[in-house]
């Protein structure tokens, strides 16, 4: 699938290293992502740099035809150009330079954090998305999917965003995700900022950890928690709490964040494999769902056994019902690279079926309970190919050591068929 780019400034100035990366559709809801993005370039004295991604709109038929006409469009794209450019000259004229403005082609969640590590980005700002919960569950939810994807930490910003943070809630779990997101959260809070460090005593513990008293083990948590702060780098003029509670660990924080009016919360992904594409986390997902004030998500250190697995060609068997969810990913992530099919039978050997068509799309129908591959070039009297694989067993998705699908793995029976990502 080509990219094309639209740059209003043609040369980057070599005195300016690690930028802030903003991803903006050009509508209000980017606004907060915008004007927050603006407070902390100059704040770090860095720039700029705005992305926006074109998603081209495609509806398929069984026959290869697409639905949409191609000049609709190309006038879909040319709207969000002129609101990204528009955007863009607002900004110039309240603050730092925006070094370049970026109209990208493409699945937006993958571009936006291609994009960032090709220009060495330290942040990714984007909008968190209508402020309903319901809008965000049944929305596009670009903001969770570029926090699953990133190596570089994301900042989501709701609409009425506006500055660098000055009050920061961060969730503890003592673990090394953690660390990474209180240190972050430091990084960006102002000079007299508020940093609260909150635990959440899960409403599991309370129940069947009958032989430990919830007086001893808070008496605990306070403690790891004193040995928590003392792990991090902070700065003079921030001030450190604490804070314990008990129950669901997403609605505590954020219930509480809300309360006293923080502006940040910080969390830490566990991993960089599909296990972490696929849910960031629990927590965090619920957080970048149900927060109303800006969310800072860390990844995790690319060091860890999660990413590693992945770079070795580990995989992952999925639950059965979430196989729809997973390859309606899948085929956004995918859809354009070219493919190889393969059927590997016991009795037969491998058996190519094709090689260097083109994905179209995988789903998975639960009332037939069959996994459907369409592979071909699209328009009409184009070459395609459809598969149904029927008695699938299990499902395995395979990534490489950038958290790109490298291939789809269908177990049935005692055979398997394979769908490999070639480029």
């Amino acid at each position: 699938m080509e990219t094309v780019i639209e740059k209003r400034v043609e040369t980057e100035p070599a005195t300016k290293s690690e930028p802030i990366l903003v991803a903006t559709d050009g509508l209000p809801q980017s606004r907060g992502a915008l004007k927050t993005a603006r407070a902390l370039a100059d704040r770090f004295g860095t720039t700029m740099r705005v992305v926006s991604v074109h998603q081209w709109p495609m509806l398929v038929i069984a026959d290869g035809q697409t639905l949409l006409d191609p000049s609709v469009a190309q006038s879909i794209r040319d709207d969000l150009v002129r609101r990204v450019r528009e955007q863009c000259t607002l900004i110039e004229k309240k603050g730092p330079r925006v070094d370049a403005c970026e109209v990208l082609n493409g699945e937006p969640a993958r571009v936006i954090t291609e994009s960032a590590v090709d220009k060495h980005a330290r942040l990714i700002v984007v909008g968190l998305g209508r402020h309903e919960l319901v809008d965000r569950i049944f929305g596009d939810e670009t903001a969770l999917k570029v926090a699953r994807l990133s190596h570089v930490p994301v900042l989501a910003v709701p609409e009425h965003g506006a500055a660098a943070p000055r009050h920061a809630v961060v969730g503890v779990d003592f673990s090394e995700g953690s660390v990474r997101a209180a240190e972050g959260a430091l990084r960006l809070l102002a000079d007299d900022g508020l940093l609260e460090l909150v635990h959440v005593i899960p409403r599991e513990r309370l129940l069947f950890d009958t032989w430990v008293s919830e007086e001893d083990y808070t008496r605990y948590v306070r403690q790891s928690l004193t040995r928590f702060v003392a792990r991090l780098d902070v700065p003079s003029g921030v001030r450190v709490e604490d804070v314990i509670l008990s129950g669901d660990a997403a609605r505590e924080i954020q219930s509480y964040a809300s309360r006293a009016g923080a502006d940040l919360i910080a969390a830490g992904s566990h991993g960089h494999g599909f296990v972490t594409r696929l849910v960031v986390g629990s927590v965090t997902t619920k957080l970048l769902r149900m927060a109303t004030c800006a969310v800072l998500v860390i990844p995790a250190d690319i060091a860890h056994s999660d990413r590693n697995g992945a770079a070795s060609g580990a995989t992952l068997t999925l639950d059965r019902e979430r196989w729809r969810e997973v390859l309606d990913d899948f085929t956004q992530s995918n859809v354009g690279r070219r493919t190889r099919l393969e059927v590997n039978d016991p009795e037969l050997g491998a058996q190519a079926q094709e090689q260097d068509y083109p994905l179209l799309g995988v789903t998975f129908d639960p009332v037939d309970e069959r996994v459907e591959i369409m592979l071909g070039e699209l328009g009409a009297g184009e070459p395609h190919l459809s598969r149904s694989v029927g008695e699938v067993d299990s499902l395995d998705v395979l990534t490489d050591d950038a958290g790109r699908d490298v291939a789809l793995r269908l177990h049935h029976g005692s055979g398997q068929t394979i769908l490999t990502l070639l480029r």
